[in-house]
């Protein structure tokens, strides 16, 4: 029992003496992009980067509108530059450069760009203004690729909640006390005229600087109050239509595309060990407009959106190194270099559970339309090797089911590698 007790108390010390990341996180955003609030300097430059390969995929449908099913090499960099206006202005930036590659050798390039202003008026009160990352779900605000255990984010961040979704508006957030902080924001809205059928509102993300036709809504409320936990609770509600309109029996009809989305998630870190539970649910207005809209812009046939969406998953990982070392970190000696760290190598296994629907509910009208849909099930399992506390090594294996029987070739597994890192 003694023995089991000095084990125990081993690892613990080896974890704390792991725990002590260079890092640090400022609301709304992640690791790297944080690096200006933290910095002794005025100035800060940081940035990350994703490399990712997928070597197996059979039965691709390329209607889903989802990239991360049918690529096969995906490299995308990312840099932040900060300044310190003054102790209480700071000016954050972001220019994002993705190259995709599919399985027929086709190269496709994508930029992105995040600029904005914080104000740090108070603890309890701080303001965020320009193109900046939402605060809803969990991968959005932790998005560099050192944050989440899996090659690709989550299919329920991905399809139901968009992950990488930036928007230009205006934000307040700050601390209502130790266990509890909050942000409002508003924002420009999605653009539904891009919307695709089987990955729901995603495709309607837009960069654009302009009037807003409409203002959406985007609160979040968090807790701390339990050790090792955090409780969050988000949302995000608005038009999509942008002050469009389509002809429906030979009348001009406005399309509202009106978007109610909740989303809720908890993390518990305990020890080498992190688990994560995430749920969303979404409605969706408008959707046999959003159909005609889509159809004039496309010059094809329109898009048949759900007009009920959820989503839910289950997380679990854990370092296992401290269960395997003989020696706690403080007794063995300390190694460095540009890409190895010997007091911060990881060796995490992780499994997750993915079930979600964007087709939940379809109007009465578009039912017997052809369409894509995701009914998915998808159970990941993984690993992932960090050398240093920035740079890790991804290899995970997906089990899928598409659950709907108009996808024609659903696909039944995906093997999916990756190298990222942040700095």
């Amino acid at each position: 029992m003694a023995q089991v007790q000095t084990d125990t108390l081993e690892i613990q010390a080896d974890t704390l003496e792991l725990e002590k990341p260079r890092f640090q996180q400022q609301p709304g955003l992640a690791l790297a992009a944080s690096k200006i609030f933290f910095s002794e300097k005025r100035w800060s430059i940081g940035g990350f980067g994703e490399f990712n390969y997928v070597p197996l995929q059979q039965n691709v449908n390329t209607d889903l509108g989802d990239l991360e099913l049918y690529y096969s090499g995906l490299y995308r960099y990312a840099m932040f530059f900060g300044y310190r206006l003054t102790d209480k202005l700071i000016w954050n930036s972001e220019l994002q450069v993705e190259f995709l590659h599919d399985r027929d050798g086709n190269t496709s390039q994508e930029f992105l760009i995040e600029a904005f202003v914080d104000y740090l008026h108070a603890d309890y009160l701080k303001a965020r203004l320009g193109f900046y990352p939402l605060t809803i779900g969990y991968v959005n605000n932790n998005d560099e690729p050192v944050m989440f255990y899996s090659v690709n984010r989550s299919d329920v961040e991905r399809l139901i909640t968009p992950s990488t979704w930036i928007e230009f508006g205006a934000m307040f957030y700050g601390n209502i006390s130790k266990d509890w902080s909050y942000a409002l924001g508003f924002s420009q809205g999605l653009n539904s005229e891009e919307f695709i059928g089987a990955s729901w509102i995603r495709q309607g993300r837009e960069i654009r600087l302009g009037v807003p036709r409409s203002i959406a809504i985007n609160p979040q409320i968090n807790y701390h109050g339990l050790p090792g936990a955090t409780l969050s609770v988000s949302g995000y509600y608005g038009n999509s239509g942008q002050g469009q309109s389509v002809r429906i029996n030979y009348r001009e009809e406005d399309v509202n595309g009106r978007i109610n989305l909740t989303t809720a998630y908890g993390t518990y870190h305990w020890r080498t060990f992190r688990f994560v539970a995430l749920g969303t649910y979404g409605t969706l207005s408008d959707t046999e407009k959003i159909y005609q809209q889509t159809a004039e812009h496309s010059g094809m046939d329109g898009q048949v959106l759900g007009s009920n969406t959820y989503g839910y998953l289950f997380e679990l990982g854990s370092d296992i190194l401290p269960f395997l070392r003989r020696r706690p970190a403080r007794q063995r000696p300390h190694r460095s270099s540009f890409l190895f760290d010997s007091h911060e190598i990881k060796l995490s296994l992780f499994g997750r559970y993915e079930r979600l629907n964007t087709h939940q509910q379809v109007n009465p009208f578009l039912q017997g339309l052809p369409r894509a849909e995701s009914n998915l099930s998808i159970t990941t399992l993984g690993v992932n090797f960090n050398t240093k506390e920035n740079i890790v090594l991804k290899a995970n294996y997906q089990y899928r089911r598409n659950k709907s029987p108009l996808d024609p070739r659903p696909v039944s597994n995906i093997v999916e590698t990756g190298l990222g890192f942040i700095f």
